[in-house]
Order: structure tokens, then sequence, then C-alpha cells
């Protein structure tokens, strides 16, 4: 609570400050020493309280009263005299005054009085805030009502009563335009919003064209604030188009930090009433048009200009350019063929993404015999479920460009798979054959392979030569047989693939450091132990 205390006495003045004070420790406590300046402070600080004297210079507390009154101010004014005369008292109260009090004052009496007044405003203020609430409920059912007749009618389902209600609608008679508005929101964005904000800043703007009506479409921040402006305004020439894109620049500019705001402005209405509708409809198409970014998120339907213009994209060499590790080749193909089929911003951007969809459900067809099974299904979720997310044309390219580089790591991998596997089996072979006459040249054959070709593929993978992944399977095999014991040496070796028992012997003594006889003779104790 604030309180001045106002005295042209200064004992008296510094006594009713220090008392205030101590009775009310947390109430702001203020002073003047005549009328006049404390007119001037219940003007600027507006004071719930004034203990004010009745004889002062420049101003009596009475001539105080009656300036409050005039000016429909309502403090509490509490009058403090010397003089015990009705007279005073009676003109005090006739002023306003809300109790007369004698000097020297009983501690007592403040007490009663502050006490009187705190008690009253908090039943003021009860009253203030149920009287606001009530004004805004009947505000907002008034709006509401408002809201959704002029929806009914836009939208053409208006019965013949309410056409006669929006007919005693003045906004509504003469000529004017339709802006369908968009504010898409960035989820990513930290940044506090306010659809009744958005919807206030769009009328407020709006009005500087005309007379406007902004009606909220919907709420919903996923899919953006949407909202129409009907307004009642003189013929769209090239000047008021240029004002319309002056007040949308400065429009994006308040809500830049929010997300995209994009307008659509559907044709001029030389009669609102009976054109706004369909003027809406055609708003709401030019608004989709924002998509691509070329037209600044402004749009005049009449600025919208037929297009037929099909997909000029040659699917064979895209397919090779990502097979072969082109990838960039690819995009570049990609992006000319989409800037052609967009028409300068002219074509419905739902044909742009159905056939972005379509080329991707194309390619992801071609390498589904070729790569996992699982990477293919999830390429094709991935592209169906996020076309439709993409909101402008830049959104969609740089979509484009991360499936093809998708779409390629899928091939490459499954090309390393591949080559994976023929090596895995490479070695398998070498173990069953091993016996044989195991070569390069047979083994390239085997496969299908160029034999220089294999050998280097063989080496990349495992960092050994063919020769040496043949002798590795023959010591292997060596080792096993030594290990049973049922043979003798030269008949190892020809099981081994050697049929020179020498040339065996020195390499198996070369790969494991001792003969065959003494490498079968180190296992003489294990074998000893098993049985």
């Amino acid at each position: 609570m604030r309180i001045l205390v106002v005295d042209d006495e200064p004992r008296h003045l510094r006594g009713m400050l220090n008392l205030l004070r101590q009775l009310r420790p947390s109430a702001e406590v203020i002073a003047a020493k005549d009328g006049a300046s404390a007119l001037e402070l219940v003007r600027s600080e507006l004071p719930e309280v004034v203990l004010s004297d009745i004889r002062m210079p420049n101003m009596d507390g009475l001539t105080f009263l009656q300036k409050l009154k005039e000016e429909n101010i309502h403090t509490k004014v509490v009058m403090v005299s010397a003089y015990d005369l009705f007279e005073y008292a009676q003109k005090a109260v006739r002023h306003g005054a809300y109790d007369y009090l004698l000097k020297p004052v009983e501690v007592e009496k403040i007490e009663e009085v502050l006490s009187r007044i705190e008690l009253q405003l908090g039943k003021e203020s009860m009253q203030h805030e149920k009287a606001a609430e009530l004004k805004h409920q009947m505000e907002s059912a008034s709006s509401a009502y408002r809201n959704r007749l002029l929806l009914a009618w836009l939208n053409g389902s208006i019965t013949t009563m309410e056409y006669d209600e929006l007919n005693k609608y003045d906004e509504l008679q003469g000529e004017g335009i339709v802006i369908f508005s968009k504010l898409t929101i960035d989820l990513s964005s930290d940044e506090n919003y306010d659809f009744t904000l958005f919807l206030r800043d769009l009328e407020r703007s709006w009005a500087t064209i005309g007379t406007a009506m902004t009606i909220p479409l919907n709420a919903l921040k996923e899919e953006g604030y949407q909202a129409v402006t009907i307004i009642r305004s003189s013929p769209l020439t090239l000047d008021r188009k240029k004002e319309i894109r002056s007040v949308a620049a400065a429009l994006a500019m308040n809500w830049t930090d929010i997300g995209q705001l994009t307008h659509g402005i559907g044709p001029n209405c030389t009669s609102l009433l009976k054109e706004a509708p369909k003027a809406y409809r055609a708003s709401q198409t030019a608004n989709r048009y924002s998509f691509y970014e070329s037209w600044k998120g402004v749009l005049f339907h009449d600025e919208l200009l037929p297009s037929s213009n099909a997909i000029n994209l040659d699917l064979e060499k895209l397919f090779e350019a990502l097979i072969g590790n082109a990838v960039n080749g690819a995009i570049d193909m990609c992006r000319a063929a989409f800037k052609q089929l967009s028409d300068g911003g002219h074509a419905n951007p739902a044909v742009l993404k159905e056939n972005t969809s379509l080329l991707l459900m194309k390619l992801i067809s071609r390498i589904r015999p070729i790569v996992d099974r699982k990477v293919g299904n999830l390429l094709t979720n991935t592209a169906t479920a996020l076309i439709q997310d993409c909101g402008t044309y830049n959104e969609l390219m740089v979509f484009l460009e991360d499936r093809l580089l998708e779409l390629q790591d899928a091939l490459m991998q499954a090309q390393q798979n591949k080559k994976e596997i023929i090596v895995a089996n490479c070695l398998s072979w070498i173990q069953e054959n091993a016996k044989e006459d195991v070569t390069l040249e047979r083994a390239a054959e085997h496969f299908f392979f160029n034999p220089s070709y294999f050998s280097t593929l063989i080496k990349s993978r495992t960092g050994r030569t063919f020769s040496e992944h043949v002798t590795a399977a023959r010591m292997k095999r060596a080792k096993e047989l030594l290990a049973e014991n049922r043979l003798r040496i030269y008949e190892i070796s020809e099981e081994c693939g050697y049929q020179d028992t020498k040339y065996f012997c020195r390499v198996f003594k070369k790969q494991n450091g001792v003969s065959p006889e003494s490498y079968k003779h180190t296992l003489l104790p294990e074998r000893k132990h098993e049985e």
C-alpha cells in the first residue's frame, strides 16, 4: 500500500511519517508540503491513501479534495485537522473525504482507519476483478460468436438468417481483399509465443491498409498458426500491392524468431459480402505457393500462372551415377530436373512432392535386390513419412539430396558386403581344396573374376596374398593330420597337396619352426594324457 501524507508543518509531517512507518512497515510512505504538490504526487504515484491537513498554503485540503473529485481520482483521503469544527468535517465529507481525524492523532484512531481502508480496498479489488472477468467473458463470447459466423460464411455453410446478420457488419460493406496468413512455427525455437498476440499483430498491421477483421483458423503449433484477414479497402493497384508487401515484411520481422510468416492475397472484391468466400479460397491457394522462397512469403493470386511441366529425368543414368559412386552428379541431375519442374514457382508444390516420392520409390525398388532388406524398408519409410513435412522448395531439395546420399551409402555398403562374402567363400574353397592343385587362375575362374582383380581383392581384404592363404590352409590341415597320428609323413604331404615330401617338410618347418616329425613328437605327451 502507498500512503501520502500532506502537511505544511514540518514537525507534524515528520511525526505522522514516523507513526505510519511503525504501523505499516511494508507500506510505501511519501510526503507533500501543500495541496498543489500533493495533487501532482497523486497523479503520478497513485497512492491508495492520503492523510491531508485542511489549512495549507497554495491549495488547502478542501480544494485538494475538490480537484480529486473533478479528475475522477478515487484515492481514500483522510482529513487531519486541529480544528474540531462540525462545519469542517461536513465540508470534507461532502467533498469526498473518507474520514476526519483531529490533531493530535491517536495511534488507535490511525490504526482503526487504516484497517477499515485496507478492508475496503480488498473488497473493491475483488469487485474490480469480477467485473473485469465478466467483461472479458462477454467479449470472448461475442468474439467467438463473430468468428464462428464469419468462418461459416467463408466456408459456404451459413444460413439465411446468419447471412442477414452479417449484412449488418459495416466492415463487409463495399470492396476489399482477403488475406490468408500462416505462421509456420520453428519447433526447435525456445521463444515464447502467443496466438492471441499474433492475431492482434495481424489485425493492427493490416488496419494500415483499410478496415480490418482478423479471424483465427487454428492454433496448433505443429501445423502452424493460421488466420484470415478481411480488409475493406480501395482496389488492388500496383501501389497498393507495394504497400501490402511492405506491411508483410514488417510483420515477418516481428515473428522471425518464432518461425516463417507467409501470406496469400486473394483477388480484389468489388463486394466483400458477395465475393469474399471465393477470394478466401483463392488466398489459401496462393499461400500454398509460398513453398517457393522466390515469392518471399507474399503471393497475390493473380501472379500465379498455369503450369503443366513434367519431370525430365533419366532414371537409368541417375541409377548408374549412384552405383558408380558419382553421387554429386546424381544430385545435380535431380536439382536440374526439379528446377525445370517447378516452373519458376508456378508448379503446384504437391506435384513436386509427389514426383520426389515417386522418384525415391523407383530408386529404392531398383536397389532392393542389392541392399539389405531392412535398409531398403528404412529408406522407404523415411521417404514417404518425411516428404510432406518439407515446408519449402529448398527443404525438399535438401531432403532429396540426403536420401540420394543414403542410397549411395547403402549401395556402397552392399558392394562392400558382397566382396567380403566372396573373399570368405574363397578362403573356404581354398580350405576345402587344399589337397588339389589350387591356383589363383582356378579360383578366379571359379568365382568369375579376372585373376589380377581377384588377387588384389584378396590382398586388400585380408592383408595376405592368395598363395599365403593356400599355404596357411595346407599347414592347418597338416597339423590336424599330425595330431591324429594315423598317417606317415609322406602320406600327410600328399593329403596337403604336396607331391614332394622334402618340399613339404621345408615349408612346414619354415611356417612352424619345427619339422613335421618333431611337431608330431611334441604332441605325444598330450596324446598319452588323453589316453
